[in-house]
C-alpha cells in the first residue's frame, strides 16, 4: 500500500487561486481517481464545501506554536491507506513558502513520499502585483514598494526553496515558472495536475484569471486611499469594484514599472533567477527565456509616465461610466457602484482644482 503527498507551497501571487479553484470544481471526479485534498482544518475534505477556505490560517497558528504536523497529516491519511491502499493527498496553502513553514513538516519525507511544488514568476510581474494585492492599501507607492522589494531582495524564492530542501531531504522538489511555454497547457491549473499525472482532458477548468487587475488609474486611487481598508488582508472593496467595472477595465494594464525600475530588479535578482532556470529548467532554452522573461522591456505606455490628473480623470471617468451602464440594474445595484467610488486624499483633489 502506498500513499503520496503533495505539498503546493506557493508561493503567493503565483497562481494558487486558479490551482485550488480547479481542485474546487473537480473535487468529486479527483474522489474516483483516489485523490483527496486537506480542508482548512488539516483533515481530508469530505465535500467541496470542505474546500471553502484555505489552511493559511491554521498554517500560521501552527508556526506561532512552532507545532510539528507530521503526526497529523500522517493520522489524517491512515484511513485512505487502509480503505483503498494507493492514493494521493493534496495540501495546498501559497503561505506555505513563508520562512519558517517547512519546520512544520519535518520528518514527513521518512514517512510516505512526499512532493513540494512551487509556482514562481518573474520578479518583473511579481513586485506589481504585490503592490496591487498588499502595497496599495498601506497607502505605498508603487515607487517606494519597488525599493523596499529591492532593498530587502523580495521575493526570496530560492532562500525559502533551499529551506525546504534541506528540511524534507527525501521529499522530491518542483519548481515551475509562471511561463506560458513551460508549463503544461500553459496555465498553473493544467500544470499543476499535469504534474500530479492527472490527465487534463478529463477535467474542467476556468478559462479567465482568477484575480483580475483593476486598471492603472482605479489602483493609483486606491494607493491614495488606504483608510478604505481595514488592513492588508481587507479585499472587500477591490472584490466590488472587480464586479462593478466592466470587463474592459479588468484587463491587462499598462507597463507598471519605469525602465529605470525594470533594470534595478533584474540586477538585483539576476544571479538567483539564472541558478532557478538552470537549476530548474535545464531542458529550456534558459538565455531564451531569460531574455524574454527576466530581461528590461520595452513599452509603449508606462504608469510611471502618467501625469497625477490623468490617473485621476481616468479613474473619474471609469466610474461614472461604470455607473452610466448599471442604469438597468435596481437602485440597490446602482447604490453599491456608487458606494465603492474611492474618495480622493486631499492630496488628490488638490491636484483638480
Amino acid at each position: 500500500m502506498t500513499g503520496r503527498i503533495i505539498i503546493h507551497a506557493g508561493f503567493a501571487k503565483c497562481g494558487s487561486a486558479s490551482i485550488r479553484t480547479a481542485l474546487f470544481q473537480n473535487f468529486r471526479k479527483l474522489q474516483k481517481h483516489n485523490v483527496f485534498i486537506f480542508d482548512k482544518d488539516l483533515r481530508i475534505a469530505r465535500t467541496a464545501a470542505g474546500l471553502i477556505g484555505t489552511p493559511i490560517w491554521c498554517l500560521e497558528e501552527a508556526r506561532k506554536h512552532s507545532e510539528n504536523l507530521t503526526r497529523r497529516l500522517s493520522a489524517a491519511i491512515a484511513p485512505l491507506l487502509k480503505r483503498m491502499g494507493h492514493h494521493l493527498a493534496i495540501l495546498s496553502a501559497e503561505n506555505l513558502a513563508n520562512p519558517g513553514m517547512a519546520d512544520l513538516f519535518a520528518g514527513l519525507d521518512t514517512q510516505c513520499d512526499v512532493s513540494v511544488i512551487f509556482y514562481l514568476r518573474p520578479q518583473l510581474q511579481w513586485i506589481p502585483s504585490a503592490w496591487k494585492q498588499w502595497g496599495l492599501k498601506t497607502g505605498a507607492s508603487l515607487s517606494d514598494f519597488v525599493a523596499q522589494c529591492v532593498d530587502t531582495r523580495t521575493p526570496a524564492f530560492k532562500r525559502d526553496i533551499e529551506r525546504w530542501k534541506s528540511t524534507l531531504p527525501a521529499a522530491n522538489i518542483h519548481v515551475r515558472f509562471l511561463i506560458p511555454e513551460l508549463l503544461a497547457g500553459g496555465n498553473p491549473a493544467h500544470d499543476f495536475f499535469n504534474l500530479l499525472g492527472l490527465s487534463e482532458k478529463e477535467y474542467e477548468f476556468e478559462s479567465e484569471a482568477r484575480n483580475p487587475s483593476l486598471d492603472v488609474s482605479v489602483l493609483h486611487v486606491l494607493s491614495k486611499n488606504p483608510h478604505l481598508f481595514s488592513d492588508v488582508h481587507d479585499n472587500s472593496l477591490t472584490l466590488a469594484l472587480t464586479r462593478a467595472l466592466s470587463k474592459k477595465f479588468r484587463s491587462t494594464n499598462i507597463q507598471m514599472l519605469s525602465a529605470e525600475q525594470e533594470a534595478r530588479i533584474e540586477e538585483c535578482f539576476r544571479e538567483e533567477n539564472r541558478w532557478l532556470l538552470n537549476t530548474y529548467c535545464s531542458d529550456a532554452d534558459v538565455d531564451g527565456v531569460y531574455c524574454m522573461h527576466f530581461m528590461p522591456s520595452k513599452a509603449d505606455a508606462r504608469y510611471s509616465d502618467m501625469t497625477e490628473s490623468e490617473l485621476i480623470y481616468r479613474c473619474l471617468g471609469i466610474i461614472l461610466e461604470s455607473i452610466a451602464s448599471s442604469g438597468g440594474q435596481s437602485d440597490r445595484g446602482k447604490n453599491k457602484i456608487r458606494s465603492v467610488i474611492p474618495f480622493q486624499s486631499k492630496k488628490s483633489s488638490d491636484t483638480l482644482r
